[in-house]
């Protein structure tokens, strides 16, 4: 049974990456929003050492995958049991790198810098003088109500 992917999942799990990417990038091509393209694709660019651009097609793989089951997965190197599907399989991926997306139920919160520290001067406080005065305190008179 041939389905979207198989000969580029054939010839990358036997080694052959050059004809995988090739076929992968056809597959991506003709069917630019098939999370399995997308995350095939990604394994391509992860083999040949270029994280940004597999994880780039891991987060569109986690944004359109969320319910396709592929028949086979690379990571198990063979049939699909468990019913995996590509979303957490890019989700994977991308958490292995750090990465954060918020369709794998990634929450990020947002980190509030510390205050600035207050800076205390060293030197001894300049006295300033003032002078009091001898002075009785006010007296206040009552004013009489007017009844």
């Amino acid at each position: 049974m041939m389905g979207e992917g198989y000969e580029g999942y054939h010839a990358f799990k036997d080694g052959h990456y050059a004809e995988a990417k090739s076929e992968f990038t056809n597959d991506v091509t003709n069917r630019p929003h098939s999370p399995i393209a997308q995350i095939n694709i990604g394994h391509s660019y992860r083999q040949e050492g270029d994280n940004a651009r597999a994880n780039g097609m891991f987060h569109e793989a986690a944004a359109s995958g969320r319910d396709t089951v592929p028949s086979m997965i690379l990571e198990l190197g063979g049939s699909n049991h468990d019913r995996v599907t590509t979303r957490t399989m890019a989700c994977r991926h991308l958490h292995e790198d750090r990465q954060l997306d918020v369709n794998c139920d990634d929450r990020m919160v947002a980190e509030i810098p510390p205050a600035p520290a207050v800076i205390v001067s060293e030197a001894a406080p300049t006295p300033v003088a003032v002078e009091a005065e001898a002075t009785s305190p006010p007296v206040y008179t009552r004013k009489q109500d007017r009844n």
